[in-house]
This record gives structure tokens, C-alpha cells and sequence, in this order.
């Protein structure tokens, strides 16, 4: 009679959502996986393994740099990285790229699976020296490689000066808004926009132009939850990216702003890409 039982308490469990995350969060907390402060990930870092298939230690060590406001590395090929934004447990990138060389496979697949998690707005999380980033279709692990009083912890694996940059004043500025959540389709393609003032915010990045307020200290924007809309009038998946913009906005987002006019803004579930309006 014992096995209707376990059976009966499986069915349950799998109908249960919640028990299933409470289950994975503590599967989390066993494995000692925390969500890393910029402090915590800021150096270089050994790729041991990209979607589960264990890199080589031989030959060019391939790795991964991470400072305030870059990302990049190599897994033996070309150089690739760019701009990049650590938020709330995620990573978010303004213009990835990297050599254009023509790379075999393995190694050629390993860079194609970097760029594809990267601007993906990958989650990242920390377990002693080991360090995961996971995006939905793949999972990098690494292990820190920089020596313990902080040398060599070059992020400037594209030879960018990116590091070091200032963090600069959002007041005055209007930004011709690339992507959200890279996707770039729009009603609106010519006109996308979000453009600060002292103390107010607009912006349009599909089919209607939000209206707020907002207070800026160093790179973290506190939006007020009332934000003003004009006439919604598009289709589904247009309005959706209003809808999206909104919720970035109202989630008091960071925001960095790169040495070539690149932005970034990032938070939840949501990061905007855009570049200085000319």
C-alpha cells in the first residue's frame, strides 16, 4: 500500500509550482550559490566549462575579466567583450563583439554560446571561487584566476579603456533607444527616445510616450510609480515593449553610460540599450 502513497505525493509535488521553487531554493542554498556584489565578481576568471562541456587548460588559458563597467575575454580565438552593467545579480551589455577571425569548433562554437548569454542579461551567481553565469540556453562556469592581493585583475580583455569610467549626470541627455531586451522592433523605429531633465523622464520606445519623474544618485535611478502615458494604439507585440519600458523604469533601475555615448539601463527583468542622440 506504500507505493499509491509515494506515487499520490509525487502528483502532488509536480502540481505544486511553489513547493518546486521552494525546492530549488533550498537545492541554491545547499550548493552555498549566493548572488555576488560587483566587489565579489570584479578580476579575471578561468572558463572551466561552457554548457557543460569542460574547456581545456592547455594552450591559451581561456577567461573571463569583469570590472565596473566592462566584460570580456577569450576562450582561445578571438578577443571579444564591451560595456557592461552588474545589476541586481545580472549582467547587461551595450555592443558586444569582438576579432573577426574565423574560428574552428570547438572554439568557434564556445564564442558563439559567450555572445548568446551575454546578451541574454545572464544571471550570475557565487559559490566560494567558483562563479556561474546562466542565461536560458546556456551556463558558463568559472573559477577565479587572479592572484589574492587583486593584480592582475585586468578587465580590459578588448584593449576598450572602458574601465574606470565616471559615473555622469543623466540631466540634459537624450538617448536614441537601441533595444529592450534586444528586441528592436518598434512602431516607432525612427522616433524611439528617453530623454532627462532635472527632474522629469520621457520616453517613447514603441507605440505611446511615457511621462515621469526621477531622482539620479550616482548610477541608480529612483523613478516614481506614477508614470503618465499618452493613447496606446498598436499592435500586441509593440505595445508589449511599452509595457516592458514601464516596468524597467518603475524598478529604481542602474544605469551606465559608456566612454562612446553607449547606455545601459538595467533592472529585474528588464535592461535598455541605447547611444547618445545626435
Amino acid at each position: 500500500m506504500r507505493l499509491p502513497v509515494i506515487l499520490l505525493f509525487m502528483a502532488l509535488a509536480a502540481c505544486n509550482p511553489q513547493a518546486d521553487q521552494q525546492t530549488g531554493n533550498v537545492a541554491a542554498e545547499t550548493a552555498g550559490e549566493t548572488v555576488p556584489t560587483l566587489e565579489d565578481i570584479t578580476g579575471r576568471w578561468r572558463i572551466t566549462s561552457i554548457d557543460g562541456e569542460t574547456l581545456p587548460v592547455s594552450g591559451s588559458e581561456p577567461y573571463l575579466a569583469l570590472s565596473t563597467d566592462a566584460a570580456g575575454g577569450s576562450v582561445g580565438c578571438n578577443s571579444f567583450g564591451g560595456p557592461a552593467l552588474y545589476a541586481q545579480g545580472r549582467i547587461a551589455v551595450h555592443s558586444w563583439g569582438g576579432d573577426a577571425m574565423a574560428c574552428l569548433d570547438p572554439v568557434g562554437r564556445w564564442e558563439n554560446a559567450v555572445a548568446e548569454l551575454f546578451r541574454a542579461y545572464p544571471q550570475v551567481r557565487l559559490s566560494g571561487e567558483n562563479l556561474r553565469l546562466r542565461s536560458r540556453d546556456h551556463v558558463i562556469e568559472l573559477v577565479r584566476s587572479d592572484t589574492a592581493n587583486g593584480q592582475d585583475r585586468s578587465p580590459d580583455p578588448m584593449r576598450i579603456p572602458v574601465s574606470g569610467v565616471v559615473p555622469q549626470d543623466l540631466v540634459g541627455t537624450k538617448w536614441t533607444i537601441r533595444a529592450i531586451n534586444g528586441q528592436t522592433a518598434s512602431s516607432s523605429p525612427g522616433d524611439r527616445h528617453v530623454q532627462f531633465a532635472a527632474e522629469t523622464w520621457q520616453g517613447l520606445a514603441s507605440c505611446a510616450t511615457l511621462f515621469g519623474t526621477h531622482r539620479a544618485d550616482a548610477n541608480r535611478l529612483s523613478v516614481d510609480d506614477e508614470i503618465a502615458t499618452t493613447e496606446q494604439n498598436c499592435r500586441e507585440d509593440h505595445a508589449a515593449l511599452d509595457t516592458a519600458f514601464a516596468e524597467l523604469m518603475r524598478d529604481d533601475p542602474h544605469y551606465l553610460i559608456g566612454p562612446n555615448g553607449e547606455l545601459i539601463i538595467a533592472g529585474g527583468e528588464h535592461v535598455l540599450t541605447g547611444d547618445r542622440a545626435r
